[in-house]
């Protein structure tokens, strides 16, 4: 058996040495790893995961570095091309925006005085385009354009592959949660989704529904999730 683990967050460029990112640390993607190595004999994973996150150890697993969007899509779509993957556990935290360009309010207003346009046409600001910004650059516009929707190209990819996606959402009630999360699985053909609010995600506990075709199941706690996974892996339920 072969499965992909995706775990920790993505980060995005501004310029050299700034980034935007997320706090994702991975820990819930290497609980996953760890019991499928636990309770699974015959299995090879493939661990894609940010620099800092957490990591399981292990011969039966192949660590994959990745930083950005855009390399985890170029990661997971070679990996899916080249090799029959039985399960994809896509928990890790996706940047949803990248930096399309940066520029600044004086440069915005200068454009819309020279074009008379209050439209803002971004072909028509001046950008600030340099390998480190100036720290004494004032009024900085970082405008950003959304990233590739990773999970949408999984199933496109691998239709046979099972996939088990995950949605966060913070402070909803568990209806809404719930129903996004249904959304998230119709569109994107997952076989399960991992339902969370952030929340729920406190002081050591992390409660969550497992949402399939025909049920919901709770989980206490990130053993308890991955433990439930893990069975459904295992035993197809």
């Amino acid at each position: 058996m072969k499965i992909i683990i995706t775990a920790g967050g993505t980060s995005e460029k501004i310029d050299n040495v700034r980034k935007i990112t997320n706090s994702s640390s991975g820990k819930l993607g290497f609980i996953i790893a760890s019991e499928i190595i636990n309770n699974i004999d015959d299995v090879f994973i493939y661990y894609i995961c940010s620099k800092n996150s957490f990591r399981p150890s292990n011969k039966r697993v192949k660590i994959i570095e990745v930083d950005s969007v855009l390399k985890l899509k170029d990661t997971v779509i070679n990996l899916l091309n080249d090799n029959d993957i039985n399960y994809f556990v896509h928990s890790m935290a996706v940047s949803d925006y990248m930096t399309n360009y940066i520029t600044n309010i004086s440069k915005i207003k200068e454009s819309i005085i020279k074009y008379n346009n209050i439209d803002i046409n971004p072909n028509l600001i001046e950008k600030i385009e340099d390998s480190k910004i100036s720290s004494y650059e004032d009024n900085l516009v970082i405008v950003l354009k959304r990233t590739p929707k990773v999970i949408s190209l999984i199933k496109e990819t691998s239709p046979k592959t099972h996939l088990i996606g995950f949605k966060l959402l913070d402070n909803v009630s568990e209806q809404d949660l719930i129903n996004t999360a249904k959304k998230l699985k119709e569109k994107n053909k997952c076989d399960v989704v991992v339902a969370n609010d952030l929340a729920d995600i406190k002081n050591g506990c992390h409660k969550a529904y497992i949402i399939d075709d025909n049920s919901i199941y709770n989980a206490y706690g990130k053993e308890d999730i991955a433990k439930k996974l893990v069975r459904r892996i295992k035993y197809g339920k």
